[in-house]
């Protein structure tokens, strides 16, 4: 009776233990993560030096696109575009900044007129954005995160 007894008891212990240890296992493997990110929006946008000191995110995203507006016109007005014919479009220019603050660009969608018209306009914007200085970069979640942006450049009486 003994011998059935303590079978019985080393039994239920090893039952127990095991599923004691499985259920820690299994606990100890589940990590919390928050699924909910949104894509589209960062914590802080791309800046310029010089935009840096502002303390409100939409001051600052304006300040960027205004910097990025002026170095680009500054360029092409430098350039002095000649068309045969006058010319009123807006080109959609499409930049990335890298996580580094290198900046590129992605694209630039122009119209079959304001092209042919103007045939180096792709080129001078190029030449344009590797002369800007390297950027902070967009931050997300404490980490620094490449972005895209569309910069409209109306062009008008060339």
């Amino acid at each position: 009776m003994l011998k059935q007894f303590f079978s019985v008891l080393v039994a239920t212990i090893l039952v127990a233990s095991c599923s004691y240890f499985g259920d820690k296992s299994k606990s100890e493997t589940l990590i919390a993560v928050d699924t909910i990110v949104d894509f589209n929006t960062v914590d802080a946008f791309p800046l310029f030096p010089n935009c840096e000191h502002i303390p409100s995110r939409e001051k600052q995203q304006i300040c960027f696109q205004l910097q990025m507006s002026q170095h680009i016109y500054a360029s092409l007005k430098e350039h002095q575009l000649n068309a045969k014919e006058i010319v009123n479009d807006t080109v959609l220019v499409k930049l990335k900044v890298d996580n580094f603050g290198k900046i590129s660009l992605s694209g630039i969608k122009i119209s079959e007129k304001t092209k042919t018209l103007l045939p180096n306009f792709d080129s001078i914007v190029k030449v344009s954005l590797q002369q800007l200085p390297t950027l902070q970069p967009a931050i997300k979640r404490d980490m620094p995160v490449t972005t895209e942006f569309t910069l409209p450049i109306i062009l008008t009486q060339f």
